[in-house]
């Protein structure tokens, strides 16, 4: 089963963000962002994700639809429950 550490991370198009993105088998995709202007910890630039406590997380389906709300501050151990759940 996918996990946190297995998140391909890039630049965010917001200046001093990261993203990263992770398909599930179900075909749901999980964004998970952090920096400035973001539910994130620290809500700063950041150069590394190991500068990061707490991510937002929006999970999307085959179709390009959001399912939901975006999931502020969720620690690494949320988003692992959340990969199990969606997929």
């Amino acid at each position: 089963m996918k996990k946190f550490e297995d998140i391909k991370w890039k630049k965010h198009r917001i200046n001093g963000g990261l993203q990263g993105l992770i398909m599930l088998p179900s075909g749901v995709e999980l964004s998970i962002v952090a920096g400035p202007m973001m539910y994130s910890m620290p809500r700063a630039a950041i150069k590394t994700i190991d500068e990061v406590s707490s991510f937002e997380v929006i999970a999307i389906d085959p179709d390009g639809e959001f399912l939901g709300d975006a999931k502020g501050w969720q620690s690494r151990e949320d988003i692992n429950e959340l990969i199990k759940l969606l997929s």
